[in-house]
C-alpha cells in the first residue's frame, strides 16, 4: 500500500497512456517511425528509437510491456521491442527526479550512457534469440479485444481486485500493517521510512512524522495541515493527548493503556509498542531520553 500511495500518479498516467497508444495509434504510425527492411540497419535504428519512444511516451515500467505489443504489432524488430522495455530508467519522470538530485549535467550522461546500453542490449537480445531461433515469426492482429470477454484473465483481475480492497481495509484501520516495528509513512510522498535512518522528521499536532528526503520534510513545514490530513492512518487521530503517547525507539504513536511494554527512567514514564522497541531502550536508556520531550 505504501508503494501504490508513492505511485498512484505514475500508475494511473503509465496505464492510461499506454492503453491509449495501444489501442487508437493505427499500426501504420509506428511503421512510419521504425525503418524496415534494411537488415542490420532496420534493427539498429529501431534500437536506438525504442528508448526515444519510451522517453516521451511517459510510461515507465507500468504500462510499457503494453506498448511494447503494440509496437511488435506495428512491425519494429524485436532488438527495438526489448531496447524499447530496457529504457523504462530513462522516461521522463524520471529523468525529472535525476535532473532534480543530481543535477542537468549528470542528468544528461546518464541519459546518453543509458541510452546507449539500452540500444546494444537490444540489439544483442535480437541476435541471441535469433541464434537460438526464439525470435516469433508471427505478429498478432490484436492487442485489446473489442468487447468485454469472461477468460480466465477476468477471472483472475476480479480475484486480485478484491484481495487489493482487503489489503486497502487492513491499511486504512490496521495502523501496523504491512509496515511492522520502526517504520513510518512519509505524509508528502507516501513512502515507507525506517525511522531509526530517517534523513528527516518533523512534528505536528502531537505526533512526528518522517521524511524519506529533506525534499519532503520541507514541503510538509511549508504546509503541514496539508499532509496532516492525509497522513492521520494511525491510532494517533483519534487519541486524546492524555491517552497517547511516543514510543521513544522507533516514534510510533501508543496507546498508554495498550502498550506493549511500559518503563520508569528519572520520573518520566515510557510507553512503548513493542518488547522489541523496550529492549533496545534499556541497552541504551540514555540515546532515546530527550529533555522536554513529553511521553
Amino acid at each position: 500500500m505504501a508503494d501504490v500511495t508513492m505511485l498512484r500518479r505514475e500508475l494511473l498516467i503509465g496505464y492510461i497512456v499506454a492503453g491509449f497508444l495501444a489501442v487508437l495509434v493505427p499500426g501504420e504510425v509506428w511503421s512510419g517511425v521504425f525503418l524496415s527492411g534494411h537488415g542490420f540497419w532496420t534493427t539498429l535504428e529501431n534500437a536506438i528509437v525504442g528508448p526515444f519512444i519510451a522517453i516521451i511516451s511517459f510510461v515507465c515500467s507500468i504500462g510499457n510491456v503494453p506498448l511494447a505489443a503494440a509496437l511488435w504489432k506495428g512491425g519494429i524488430s524485436f532488438g527495438g521491442v526489448v531496447s524499447f522495455i530496457f529504457a523504462d530508467l530513462i522516461t521522463m519522470p524520471l529523468l525529472l527526479i535525476y535532473r532534480k538530485y543530481y543535477g542537468g549535467r549528470l542528468t544528461l550522461r546518464l541519459l546518453a550512457l543509458s541510452w546507449i546500453v539500452m540500444s546494444v542490449a537490444g540489439l544483442a537480445t535480437e541476435y541471441i534469440f535469433l541464434l537460438a531461433g526464439l525470435i516469433p515469426q508471427q505478429r498478432p492482429v490484436e492487442i485489446a479485444p473489442a468487447s468485454f470477454q469472461w477468460n480466465y484473465t477476468t477471472m483472475l483481475n476480479i480475484i486480485f481486485l478484491a484481495l487489493f480492497g482487503v489489503l486497502y481495509w487492513l491499511s486504512r484501520n490496521q495502523p501496523r500493517f504491512g509496515g511492522g516495528q520502526g517504520y513510518a509513512l512519509d505524509p508528502v510522498c507516501g513512502m515507507q521510512v525506517q525511522t531509526a535512518h530517517a534523513p528527516a522528521s518533523a512534528a505536528h499536532g502531537g505526533q512526528r512524522y518522517y521524511f524519506c528526503s529533506d525534499h519532503c520534510h520541507d514541503r510538509f513545514v511549508a504546509n503541514p495541515e496539508r499532509f496532516a490530513r492525509g497522513a492521520g492512518k494511525c491510532e494517533a487521530m483519534a487519541i486524546s493527548p492524555d491517552e497517547q503517547a511516543t514510543d521513544p525507539v522507533c516514534g510510533m504513536t501508543v496507546r498508554k493503556t495498550e502498550a506493549a511494554e511500559v518503563r520508569e527512567r528519572e520520573g518520566q514514564t515510557y510507553w512503548f509498542c513493542s518488547t522489541g522497541c523496550a529492549k533496545t531502550f534499556d541497552g541504551t536508556p540514555g540515546r532515546f531520553i530527550q529533555p522536554g520531550l513529553t511521553r
